[in-house]
């Protein structure tokens, strides 16, 4: 069962209807533009975050890192279940192996689920099982649970998850900072057979682990992992629960936190593990939940937009990053047309229907010879290197096809992420229905 979910509201819709004037204005003002203009801006945008998040990483490699503690709190562990036969037994049993000086509470709501899960569930013992009858969403059924829970810190875990043994020694001493609200660890696929698969193992280790930590360490992270992280209770009871409705839950708990003043921070030398899309057809799905969902709850939390209360947030990770997001479907429509245009140019000319005249020339030289090229390689130059880091700080050596899966992050993959952006956008801007569909198994 599709979970319906939230649209913007009209006020909202104007909002992104203005900023796709603006976009539409600016691919535009582009192509009037000397070519050199646009991409030394977009470039800048892009160097500019490169570069300051490798200054961020430089100055304290120490962020992310293990924080131990002498005496351990006491933890609950919820999961909420739909249909997750073939994932939920592994689950519950990676967590039961998780070592920790207390015994941890697990409770395990099973929102209506229709594949036998359930019957599976009743005979599992050593956990809490609470079960809906229909089937309300992740969101629902993460509320039931919280109600049940009563120590003072909750892990929510998904059912496709899998937690190594050691993740809770490892993060939860970042709660000694009493302004941490949530601890998120390091979020790897469990599977890395196919192509597809190992292109996510390296955005997922770059992603969910050197840029979520270097953002934490400005304390600017927007999300935190569906797959797992640990909160402090007081923020539920607080802020309230999971907003029901809610394409991306995730995030929009990411910025309640932000919004209520609680710090999110990264260990990424706790991992756990988490079912993804096997096939191309199913990552778009997914980024299209995920992209939506970033763009309805960024409109939801406008007041954080260049809000004093957070600095590094308000002035730096939302404004600059979403407008380097908006920028780069700029730079996709320019190149792209760009370069149909110069190989319909080409093939003109090869095929001797018209002579190599000096426009021609000077239009290939536009392309081939500006001096964007140095901030080219250099952006590329800097991908490598953080891609090269995030291995590195999860000591996996790439083998094989995850040299082919590097060299498609690098060069193609971000082309994907924009086109699914773009029409993401679209799809907010004109309230296309959206339901919360699962696609990774």
């Amino acid at each position: 069962m599709a979970q319906v979910c939230k649209s913007l509201g009209l006020k909202d819709k104007l909002v992104l209807v203005g900023l796709f004037i603006t976009l539409f204005l600016a691919l535009v003002a582009s192509f009037i533009l000397p070519l050199f203009v646009t991409v030394i801006v977009v470039n800048f945008f892009l160097l500019f975050v490169l570069v300051l998040f490798l200054t961020l990483y430089l100055s304290d490699k120490d962020q992310g890192k293990a924080k131990y503690l002498k005496n351990y709190p006491s933890l609950s562990i919820l999961i909420a279940s739909y249909n997750s036969k073939r994932t939920i037994v592994e689950c519950i049993n990676s967590v039961k192996n998780l070592k920790y000086p207390r015994k941890l509470e697990i409770v395990v709501v099973n929102d209506g689920s229709t594949d036998g899960s359930e019957l599976m569930l009743k005979k599992m013992k050593g956990i809490t099982l609470i079960n809906l009858k229909k089937n309300s969403g992740k969101a629902v059924a993460l509320n039931t649970g919280l109600k049940f829970i009563k120590n003072d810190y909750v892990a929510c875990i998904d059912s496709d998850t899998y937690p190594e043994s050691d993740t809770f020694l490892k993060t939860m001493g970042y709660f000694t900072d009493a302004k941490v609200g949530a601890v998120t660890c390091l979020i790897l696929p469990d599977k890395k057979q196919s192509l597809i698969q190992r292109i996510q193992f390296i955005e997922y280790a770059m992603g969910f682990g050197l840029w979520t930590t270097l953002l934490s360490s400005i304390d600017s992270m927007t999300m935190i992992p569906g797959p797992m992280t640990i909160f402090k209770r007081e923020f539920f009871v607080k802020a309230g629960g999971y907003e029901d409705g809610n394409l991306t839950e995730d995030m929009e708990i990411g910025l309640r936190l932000q919004k209520y003043g609680y710090k999110i921070k990264t260990c990424f030398e706790a991992v756990a593990y988490t079912d993804i899309p096997d096939t191309l057809g199913k990552l778009f799905k997914q980024r299209d939940r995920w992209y939506r969902g970033r763009i309805f709850n960024l409109m939801g939390y406008k007041e954080l937009f260049f809000s004093k209360k957070n600095f590094d947030l308000g002035f730096f990770s939302l404004p600059y990053l979403f407008a380097l997001e908006l920028v780069s479907v700029i730079m996709l429509f320019k190149v792209g047309f760009l370069f149909i245009e110069n190989l319909s140019r080409f093939v003109i000319v090869q095929s001797g229907l018209v002579a190599l005249t000096s426009s021609v020339v000077i239009v290939l030289k536009e392309i081939i010879l500006p001096s964007s090229v140095i901030f080219l390689i250099t952006s590329y130059c800097l991908v490598l290197l953080y891609m090269y880091i995030s291995l590195r700080l999860i000591h996996y050596k790439p083998t094989g096809l995850d040299y082919l899966a590097i060299l498609i992050n690098l060069l193609f993959y971000p082309l994907f992420v924009t086109v699914v952006y773009f029409q993401s956008f679209i799809k907010e801007m004109l309230g296309v229905r959206s339901s919360w569909v699962r696609v990774s198994i």
